[in-house]
């Protein structure tokens, strides 16, 4: 084995661009398909929660296969590149479900015709996500692990880390007026774009042009690297991955052989629960409960913080720390705290709408989506450190099972109990329904779960360092990727 911990120009390229254009994917899903579910079908916030829930099953389970399936043949590639440019048709879908759409085609009545929308958008978005997770969650984060080693880890996961954010941002500042809705005073008969409390809805965003735009930027970057992409030369086929041992990560015994691997995943899962008490609500949350109509400029100076927080965070931890577990009961705490100071930052402390709340949520938002990002990459580079070499895609479905499909069920569940008695505020007009309010107690909820996360953090801090990190000796380096 050779021991260069470069990492070539040509797969930081690969990571970038893969990881971006897939996280504004996941952007789209995670949190467009909710807003597009509350602003053209209904503000129930039980809706969003099936969805969130539904889609986080089928993602863990295309993972699942999705691993086995690329270890068995040996392949990654074609698995990313045809998986995107099909994640993006499907995005395009999108732009056909409609309300107005259901009257057409099957007659059917206003309030049925809503419950047909939603329930396409919810088997549509499983539909979505069990191709990106197979080309994204199954095998990009597969072909990343087979192209680092311990020593270069924390450089990948803190550029990784910020891809979510900086999808955000992009989507948010670039095509987030296309889903903006149009809003008139009842007094005045004034109209004005973007949300207006106490006004009515009077037409939708155009949601078609968004969709189609999206989607076929994904489609062009899947396009692109069927040029640029190529698996690592000691991924080979692995005869001893088959379809049967989906739920090989599972057994007792594995969990045991395995423990502080699974210990990382707990630790992430608790963490992925206090994250999904709020974000599928967050558009919703900062336009509507904290007053802030251009929620682009709050969004745009925490997600920067962030970004630069974890980019700095992760080379620090590989260039600076022997071992990465000092980091994780201090970030923890932190988590903790910012969570907490979102109820401060809040109309339950402060004015609606006013520059006090404003800066108040800024310091909040950083500390606590600067301190996740951070946990995300030391947490992430850990669960590759100590997965099985030889079983690498094997156990993309377990990450899954921890980091996707118990928080994205669990979360959005508790959020929407939570608030399910939320205040009117506005009318839909176009819908004819009303519009509620999301509540700053979710953020409880998430100081809760991520207090928890102390626990594996402080069982994970008392193994050796040798026993995180079993395979070293094994692991590859992507000197294949170098450009010459």
């Amino acid at each position: 084995m050779q021991k260069n911990n470069k990492l070539g120009a040509k797969l930081w390229i690969t990571v970038i661009l893969f990881g971006l254009v897939g996280q504004i994917a996941w952007i789209v899903e995670n949190m467009y398909f909710n807003v597009y579910i509350d602003r053209t079908m209904s503000t129930n916030p039980f809706a969003i929660s099936i969805m969130v829930g539904a889609s986080a099953i089928v993602a863990t389970f295309a993972t699942l296969i999705g691993g086995i399936w690329s270890d068995k043949i040996g392949h990654r590639k074609y698995f990313m590149s045809i998986g995107y440019i099909v994640w993006g048709l499907s995005i395009m879908a999108f732009s056909l479900i409609k309300v107005s759409n259901m009257q057409e085609w099957f007659g059917l009545s206003r309030s049925n015709s809503v419950i047909m929308a939603i329930t396409f958008v919810v088997l549509m978005d499983c539909v979505m996500t069990y191709i990106g997770s197979t080309s994204n969650d199954a095998c990009f984060n597969a072909w990343v692990t087979d192209n680092t080693n311990t020593r270069n880890r924390g450089r990948i996961e803190g550029v990784l880390a910020i891809m979510p954010l900086l999808a955000t941002g992009l989507v948010f500042g670039v095509f987030d007026g296309m889903t903006q809705d149009t809003y008139k005073n009842p007094l005045t008969g004034e109209t004005k774009l973007g949300w207006a409390e106490g006004w009515q809805k009077i037409q939708t965003g155009n949601w078609t042009l968004f969709f189609v735009i999206l989607g076929s930027i994904i489609i062009l970057v899947g396009i692109i690297s069927l040029f640029l992409i190529k698996d690592s030369p000691t991924l080979k086929p692995n005869e001893t991955s088959k379809f049967k041992n989906m739920f090989y990560g599972f057994k007792p015994k594995i969990i045991k052989e395995n423990k502080n691997l699974y210990l990382t995943l707990v630790a992430m899962g608790l963490i992925g629960i206090a994250n999904n008490s709020f974000m599928a609500y967050l558009i919703m949350y900062i336009e509507r409960t904290l007053g802030f109509s251009n929620y682009i400029i709050p969004v745009g100076i925490i997600i920067f913080g962030a970004a630069v927080s974890s980019v700095i965070f992760g080379f620090w931890v590989d260039n600076k720390l022997k071992d990465r577990r000092k980091t994780m009961i201090p970030l923890v705490i932190i988590y903790v705290f910012g969570a907490l100071f979102m109820l401060v930052a809040s109309p339950l402390c402060f004015e609606k709408g006013s520059i006090a709340l404003m800066v108040m949520l800024c310091i909040g938002g950083f500390i606590l989506m600067g301190t996740n990002l951070c946990l995300a990459t030391v947490l992430t580079a850990t669960t590759r450190d100590l997965t099985p070499i030889d079983k690498i895609g094997l156990f993309q479905g377990v990450r899954m099972f921890f980091w996707v499909l118990i928080p994205m069920i669990i979360g959005p569940l508790v959020t929407a109990i939570i608030n399910s008695g939320s205040p009117i505020v506005a009318e839909d007009t176009v819908n004819n329904i009303v519009i509620r309010n999301y509540t700053p107690l979710m953020f409880i909820a998430s100081a809760i779960a991520g207090g928890l996360a102390i626990i594996p953090v402080v069982l994970l801090n008392k193994a050796s360092l040798e026993e995180m990190h079993p395979f070293d000796d094994n692991n590859i380096n992507s000197e294949s990727l170098e450009v010459n």
